[in-house]
């Protein structure tokens, strides 16, 4: 039988039973039609989800308190380890690889301005933080390079904040009570939206030598180092842990880079995309 033949008995065979071939070449047409949505979808959630990451930057490492052993527990969780603090980072700004480092705190506090008062999320930051996480000013500026030390009570609005406390008015100069203390309003953040949960714009910034007060803490949360790009990640880490080894005695801390939690993130939702599929 040639090419001809076999031509003419497949296409009788097809001709022949219409409503089995239009059925069958339904379920192709579904089931590639399925096969394209479903990989549109799972590449689409992992743009998604790594695009809410690296909106930040990607040259940032995160150095938090207690050392996590090999059972995944932390020794700042009980206390035993030493705090991270203010000073840790300022020495932190000794190292060659550093362009940014800001020490962080964050906690929940009631404000109030204007007669009106809210709950929000209080973040202490040093004035290297909008730098390190590419945040934009929208009026006014971010907290000024003052000594992490002593810093002046100034404080910088979310745009959700603004919003509910000022509406439409200029909030530049206006003070802001933030649990018992008083700050000085200096700027507004641009809108940034929700992240992964958190409403960035339903904050208030101020230093975190002020904010360990506000919160009644010894030490920082955690300690943002972004270092100059291109710069191998393991040279960076080696120089954050000679540095804090040498003013703790011992590596009582977790150097956690954001490059190798986004490589770690990418893999998990390569395995998910995976059994989603079959």
């Amino acid at each position: 039988m040639n090419a001809a033949d076999t031509f003419r008995f497949a296409f009788r065979s097809l001709t022949a039973h219409r409503l089995r071939t239009l059925l069958s070449a339904s379920g192709i047409a579904i089931g590639m039609a399925a096969v394209i949505l479903l990989t549109a979808i799972g590449d689409g959630i992992q743009r998604f989800v790594l695009s809410e990451f690296t909106q930040f930057g990607t040259n940032i490492v995160t150095i938090t308190p207690g050392k996590i052993n090999t059972h995944g527990g932390s020794l700042g969780a009980i206390g035993s380890a030493r705090l991270l603090t203010i000073e840790d980072g300022i020495a932190l700004k000794q190292s060659r690889y550093a362009q940014y480092t800001n020490a962080s705190v964050v906690g929940n506090a009631e404000i109030r301005a204007q007669g009106r008062s809210r709950r929000v999320t209080a973040y202490g930051q040093g004035p290297d933080f909008a730098d390190t996480f590419n945040m934009q000013v929208e009026i006014g500026q971010f907290l000024p390079q003052d000594d992490p030390r002593n810093p002046r009570a100034y404080a910088v609005l979310g745009a959700k904040v603004r919003t509910e406390l000022f509406g439409d008015a200029n909030p530049l100069g206006a003070l802001l009570q933030i649990g018992g203390s008083r700050f000085r309003i200096i700027g507004v953040m641009s809108p940034k939206g929700n992240v992964l949960g958190f409403d960035l714009d339903d904050t208030v910034f101020m230093p975190t030598a002020r904010a360990l007060e506000v919160f009644n803490r010894q030490g920082v949360m955690e300690i943002n180092f972004s270092y100059i790009p291109d710069i191998p990640i393991d040279a960076v880490v080696s120089d954050i842990r000679r540095i804090l080894v040498a003013r703790h005695g011992r590596e009582d801390f977790t150097v956690k880079p954001q490059q190798q939690m986004l490589n770690t993130l990418s893999t998990v939702l390569n395995v998910l995309k995976f059994f989603f599929y079959i």
